[in-house]
């Protein structure tokens, strides 16, 4: 997650795919590093796989916002929502 946060999504893509093949939860990270890649359509799968998943309200608030944005064709991870991840 930390690389794709520092932008360094497509350097850490093969962590991602391993981490979600060790435990698909980690989906919600792939779908991040994806969708700073420019992958929408892999991004917006990912990420609705977490939202089916995902017992977080708050979480599945956060993701959906992301897929209506990319839905939109807008990129939902400026910077400054990006350094607001990294608070997490």
């Amino acid at each position: 997650m930390y690389g794709s946060l520092y932008k360094h999504a497509a350097d850490v893509m093969f962590a991602c795919e391993k981490a979600v093949v060790l435990d698909s939860r980690s989906r919600v990270l792939r779908g991040l590093a994806r969708a700073l890649t420019g992958n929408t359509p892999g991004a917006i799968e990912d990420f609705e796989a977490y939202i089916a998943t995902t017992d977080s309200k708050e979480g599945k608030a956060k993701v959906q916002s992301w897929v209506n944005t990319l839905r939109a064709g807008k990129n939902p991870f400026t910077d400054a929502e990006l350094k607001s991840l990294l608070k997490r």
